[in-house]
């Protein structure tokens, strides 16, 4: 074989080679422009109080959204906008967009969505009627605090709901004197306030000083025996109320000491029902339980 010969098969060999390594490279990814896709989750226990944990697939919420660097373009930014579920988060005619790779967006957004809100401030009222599941949903406030990403994370945002209310669990239970042939069948508690102020951005939750006489109707859980509301976080004194009707009669528990309602915990108050009267078996306070929701890639 000749020398020429040679040297043409060893420059074969380099560019074959060099087209190899070409396709075994990984093509980088420019998001630039691209849109922002989103998933929401709910943090907290899977009872039947208000939206259960997991992937959250329904309502609308609020959502800001700010990309550093991008001044006042909308493409980059929002303020209070509405995200529906339709098969998917969905913000209508409005697209948001990553700005770069780089680029740092922070976000933050609150559940039911309310058009009037401006700012970060939100006046929320819990129903006085909850005895059915649907109006407890109604009063539940779910809020996701702010948080910060890159589009290098993934072109989806990850929108983490929390509970920010209190959660009340009402535990019935029977004293050895009741007759045998009662059931309970309505609770109600009062002496709490149905409105707060909320910050968006800190979570701090106040509840107003207007109307801390306010009734709350409770909705049943377990055939009977256990009864659960939403209340606004605040600080009740004695003489809070909950009354309890059984065989057509009312039985009344008034509390002769204070109590700490404390935004993201639900507490289970546990009462004895006698002949003649109700009884106090405890009031345990618990958070309700965080499980993060990850934002990835989203595909078509």
């Amino acid at each position: 074989m000749t020398s020429r010969n040679i040297l043409s098969i060893a420059l074969l060999s380099m560019i074959l080679a060099a087209c190899n390594n070409d396709n075994s490279l990984s093509p980088t990814t420019d998001y630039a422009d691209t849109p922002i896709y989103i998933q929401a989750g709910i943090n907290g226990t899977d009872t039947r109080a208000g939206y259960a944990e997991g992937e959250l697939t329904e309502g609308s919420f609020g959502l800001f959204l700010t990309t550093d660097g991008s001044g006042n373009d909308q493409r980059y930014n929002c303020s209070n906008l509405k995200v529906t579920y339709d098969e998917g988060w969905t913000t209508g005619d409005t697209q948001l967009l990553w700005m770069n790779d780089d680029a740092n967006v922070s976000y933050y957004a609150y559940l039911p969505y309310d058009e009037a809100v401006t700012d970060e401030n939100y006046s929320f009222t819990v129903q006085a009627d909850q005895s059915s599941e649907a109006n407890v949903k109604q009063s539940d406030f779910l809020l996701a605090l702010p948080k910060t990403t890159t589009a290098r994370n993934g072109n989806a945002i990850a929108v983490n709901f929390n509970h920010i209310l209190s959660k009340l669990n009402v535990i019935l239970e029977r004293g050895s004197e009741l007759d045998a042939d009662v059931t309970f069948t309505s609770v109600t508690f009062t002496g709490c306030a149905l409105t707060a102020s909320i910050n968006l951005q800190t979570g701090e939750v106040t509840s107003s000083a207007v109307g801390l006489d306010q009734t709350i109707h409770l909705c049943p859980t377990q055939a009977g025996t256990q009864y659960e509301c939403i209340l606004v976080p605040q600080d009740l004194e004695e003489d809070w109320t909950v009354d309890i009707e059984a065989g057509g009669k009312i039985y009344t528990f008034r509390s002769d000491e204070s109590v700490h309602f404390i935004p993201c915990n639900e507490y289970n108050l546990t009462l004895t029902v006698g002949r003649d009267k109700v009884s106090l078996g405890g009031i345990q306070a618990e958070p309700w339980t965080e499980v993060d929701v990850e934002g990835g890639l989203v595909t078509e």
